[in-house]
């Protein structure tokens, strides 16, 4: 009825500006019940809708910054571990057999770089770190029994995790790190960076 006509009815909003059955009623209800348009209106969001929307991205935006912080420390803070490193380029030669050795050491990334210290006899680091920087990275592998390789411009990494999901971890850790280190740096990795023995 027309009578109804002019309040809307219990139910669901629609974005067509309706509820539910009401939105029925006042399309057959006689067009003259409902109150005229003033100006502006239908020409666009109000400025407190604006504001309101302004705010939303605003909250969306450091939400999303906020997630990313996290996921940065998140990657950061799981790569703090003690591995073995192959100690030397090529191991000692004895004859026809080559001698490996590896060293335990404490190994930890930072935003720009993967760090490496001794280890204490009680598994504290001690001594001054050393670091392999992101941009002197070529890429990193996983290989078997829970070895990592570190390939760089001016020479190779081997590192060992206690086992392969460590090793499987750090992988992942550094890759996105990497990644993470070229966008925010603009490299396409053809930079030369320094890395230390």
């Amino acid at each position: 009825s027309a009578a109804h006509a002019g309040r809307p009815a219990k139910g669901n909003f629609n974005r067509s500006g309706g509820t539910g059955a009401g939105s029925r009623l006042m399309s057959q209800a006689d067009s003259s019940a409902s109150p005229p348009a003033t100006a502006g209106e239908g020409a666009g969001p109000s400025k407190r809708e604006s504001e309101v929307e302004d705010l939303a991205r605003k909250w969306l935006c450091a939400a999303e910054t906020e997630a990313v912080e996290d996921d940065l420390k998140k990657l950061v803070e799981e790569t703090k571990m003690p591995l073995e490193k192959l100690a030397g380029k090529e191991g000692l030669r004895m004859g026809p057999y080559q001698l490996v050795l590896w060293q335990p050491r404490y190994v930890f990334a930072d935003l720009d770089g993967l760090h490496y210290q001794k280890l204490s006899t009680q598994n504290r680091p001690m001594g001054k770190p050393k670091k392999i920087k992101f941009a002197s990275i070529l890429e990193v592998t996983e290989l078997e029994q829970g070895e990592i390789v570190i390939r760089c411009r001016s020479r190779d990494y081997t590192f060992k995790a206690p086992d392969a999901s460590k090793a499987s971890v750090m992988v992942h850790n550094l890759r996105q790190l990497i990644l993470r280190h070229a966008e925010a740096s603009g490299e396409t990795g053809e930079q030369e960076g320094a890395d230390s023995s």
